[in-house]
């Protein structure tokens, strides 16, 4: 036994001694540190994180985006506190990690661009959390409304906003969904969310998060399937950070999400459809290409933008689509949009959408409420 046990130590010893090296290694790079989201219930009813704090934020296993992100005195990610008392003009700012732009230095951001035209007349606050969807801008929109009184709202829409709206389809806690009341309409139902105590214990590992986040092995295959220019056989896996396939069950639960979006978000938001501009996303990568642009117009992401832009302007609402300067800027500068292993919005990206958004009728109305 003796013999026997000494083998098996011997290899526990040296597993242990790696994995402590491993830790001692890692404390020196650029671990991405995590988001942190606090508790939503109740008291909290809209996802933030924690407030007031300066991380890193990287992504991938080399590295190969890294970023220092400040969260303000609400838990949004942004270079300015949020001050509720303040009367100058505010135009709100909500959509899910588009908005959040974790990924982006805050100042190269949509939100970090529209508040450097904006100032010192005008506040832009942006409200936004990554896997938010359209459900969740409802409720960030009654969030905004209520606290901070906004005289304008622009929202960004993403390919995956329309059927991650519904708790049949996801239910991650801390979110908000629709889902049906005992009459069958569609309500808005809160999942509430609390961090754990081991969660809390195992983020403090730079090994656990360098696994977890940066390599991010449990999603790796849905992650290469992402890739702008990955695998010929995936080229239309995935159109817009969703899945391509037209399923008509899928088509017809979001487009029943997206009908009841248009018909409260004006008085979540309290304000009249006019105020409110919807920039929804064009199909990139695919947009670069004349032949995957051609075959990704039979996509789910493609059907649910043309059913949206049409129902949201049949509402009274203005809607900026991006994808035609997309295409416009590839086509004369070559240049990506997105980085190369993540369909986000790079800076680039982001200049773009927020000079198309700053050539809109609620912008161009909201700049003048200070003149």
């Amino acid at each position: 036994m003796r013999r026997a046990s000494f083998p098996l130590i011997s290899i526990g010893l040296g597993i242990l001694l790696a994995l402590l090296s491993l830790e001692f290694v890692l404390r020196f790079l650029p671990v991405n540190e995590g988001a942190r989201p606090q508790a939503v219930d109740h008291e909290h009813p809209v996802r933030t994180l924690e407030p007031s704090r300066t991380f890193v934020w990287s992504a991938d296993w080399n590295f190969a985006v890294v970023n220092t992100v400040r969260t303000n005195n609400l838990g949004f990610v942004h270079d300015q506190d949020y001050l509720p008392d303040q009367r100058t003009p505010l135009l709100a700012l909500i959509g899910d990690s588009y908005v959040e732009a974790l990924m982006v230095p805050f100042r190269d951001t949509v939100a970090g661009r529209l508040s450097s035209r904006s100032a010192p007349a005008e506040r832009v606050y942006s409200f936004g959390t990554s896997s938010s969807a359209l459900s969740s801008y409802l409720a960030y929109a009654e969030y905004a409304s209520r606290r901070f009184h906004p005289q304008a709202m622009v929202v960004l829409i993403i390919g995956n906003d329309f059927d991650e709206s519904l708790l049949k389809y996801k239910n991650e806690p801390g979110h908000s969904y629709f889902a049906e009341d005992a009459q069958g309409a569609l309500a808005l139902r809160r999942v509430d969310y609390q961090p754990s105590l081991w969660r809390r214990i195992i983020r403090r590992s730079a090994l656990v998060r360098y696994v977890t986040l940066n390599t991010d092995l449990l999603n790796f295959s849905l992650k290469w399937q992402h890739l702008p220019f990955g695998r010929p056989s995936n080229t239309l896996t995935f159109v817009g950070n969703t899945g391509a396939r037209a399923d008509p069950s899928r088509i017809a639960d979001a487009q029943r999400a997206i009908d009841t979006f248009l018909a409260h978000v004006s008085e979540a938001a309290g304000l009249p459809p006019h105020r409110i501009l919807f920039a929804i996303d064009g199909m990139r990568p695919h947009i670069y290409n004349p032949v995957t642009w051609q075959v990704a117009t039979g996509s789910y992401f493609n059907i649910m933008r043309q059913y949206f832009v049409e129902h949201a302007r049949q509402g009274g609402f203005e809607v900026l689509d991006l994808q035609p300067r997309f295409a416009d800027h590839f086509s004369r500068h070559h240049r990506p949009l997105e980085f190369a292993t993540d369909n986000h919005w790079n800076s680039l990206g982001h200049a773009v959408a927020e000079e198309a958004i700053a050539t809109s009728n609620v912008y161009g109305w909201f700049r003048g409420l200070a003149q």
